[in-house]
């Protein structure tokens, strides 16, 4: 039998075909491929501007440093839940800003805006709220708390492509919007990310901090498109009489290369395809798994939001007879893939230990540590498939009586 895998790769034939008619072209750096894929990914999410970057990290990176640019302090503090991937962490300290952890709701597992409403100070210049396993924030609440302190938004989207809040599609209603392609998410680059923009400014910034810093930010750029000559190069270099060799600003390489995009256009047309097949999923195994709600706590929709699941994530309750290592233990042998669902940064990750936060701080966040795990729902899993999965689960709980 094969392996349940969390992930997929599921790449079609188009976007086979243009990645070998970008190798033939001798493209393979950021050129056409790349303009194309910002403007699907922008006219998708309906928003006038997309930079596409090398990983989700360094879309959230380069959106967070971009402030800087745009007005805010140079300086300060960032909200982020406390539960998290710890790329989202690391991106706040990249970008220059200090990480200040807020826990999480134990419902959604998302940000909790009244922890976050407490944990403002004078200090605090934004907050990137992760739509965790794409499950929406509660987004209304922490648009009012930014808009009330004058705090920047940067919505983490990097698991929750298609996702909506009250109808609106994630990554659009904060200043900036950051995702991630990677190779197990929703949709793939391979690796690769992307940061929504709503004005030129923003754009023009965040274009030129991907590469480097440099001057030239242009939406479209002649010498990688066509090698063509470009009027504005030896126009605005200042001393060096060349823009592509005057930095504006403290950058990062952080480009997205044209075989990566040509992947990515074929992923963009069957987004809501997607979407759609994973939803099902998810509530099929909601559904299946439902009988077991005495031992498992189950990841709900929400009354606001419309998930779109990178994966299926469970919990088992405080009171289970068992362990998380014992389920997780049967679920393996049983060729069903399973991964923890990642825990509190501050107080559960070494890496982060300097900052001196104790176990107890952030309760909800430690518990979805100690006892939170997810599976694979995508796409490609078949109704053998999900039903194995609800029979491997049925199949754990018979020595405890269900």
């Amino acid at each position: 039998m094969r392996k349940i895998t969390v992930g997929t790769v599921d790449i079609g034939e188009k976007g086979i075909n243009m990645v070998v008619d970008a190798l033939k072209r001798g493209r393979i750096s950021g050129g056409v491929n790349v303009r194309r894929f910002e403007k699907a990914f922008a006219e998708y999410h309906r928003m006038p501007y997309c930079v596409a970057v090398s990983t989700g990290t360094d879309a959230d990176t380069i959106a967070l440093a971009s402030f800087r640019q745009l007005g805010y302090p140079p300086q300060g503090e960032v909200l982020v839940p406390a539960l998290n991937f710890i790329s989202v962490a690391n991106a706040i300290i990249h970008a220059g800003y200090v990480p200040e952890f807020v826990d999480v709701d134990p419902k959604s597992w998302n940000i909790d805006p009244r922890a976050a409403a407490q944990a403002i100070g004078p200090q605090t210049v934004g907050m990137i709220p992760t739509h965790l396993f794409g499950r929406p924030c509660d987004m209304d609440p922490l648009l009012e708390l930014a808009r009330k302190h004058n705090l920047f938004v940067v919505e983490d989207a990097a698991e929750a492509h298609g996702a909506r809040y009250k109808g609106k599609l994630v990554g659009t209603m904060g200043d900036m919007g950051a995702f991630s392609f990677y190779v197990a998410h929703i949709i793939t680059t391979g690796e690769g990310g992307a940061v929504l923009a709503g004005d030129e400014k923003q754009a023009e910034v965040l274009r030129s901090l991907r590469a480097h810093g440099r001057a030239c930010s242009c939406p479209v750029c002649k010498l990688n498109v066509d090698s063509g000559y470009c009027s504005i190069r030896f126009e605005q270099g200042g001393d060096l009489e060349d823009s592509r060799f005057s930095f504006l600003r403290i950058g990062y390489s952080a480009k997205m290369n044209d075989l990566e995009a040509a992947i990515g256009l074929e992923q963009i047309e069957r987004l809501d395809q997607i979407v759609q097949a994973r939803r099902k999923n998810f509530f099929f195994l909601n559904e299946g798994l439902g009988q077991f709600c005495d031992y498992l706590n189950l990841f709900e929709e929400g009354e606001d939001g419309w998930i779109s699941p990178l994966c299926y994530p469970i919990m088992v309750s405080e009171e289970a007879p068992f362990t998380r290592r014992e389920l997780v233990k049967h679920l393996e042998h049983s060729r069903i893939e399973t991964r923890p669902a990642f825990g509190s940064i501050p107080t559960q990750q070494p890496a982060f230990e300097y900052l001196g936060h104790k176990k107890g701080e952030f309760p909800n966040a430690e518990a979805v540590g100690r006892r939170g795990l997810y599976i694979g729902v995508h796409q490609n899993l078949s109704g053998e498939d999900l039903d194995y999965i609800v029979a491997t689960f049925a199949e754990f709980f018979k020595k405890f009586g269900e």
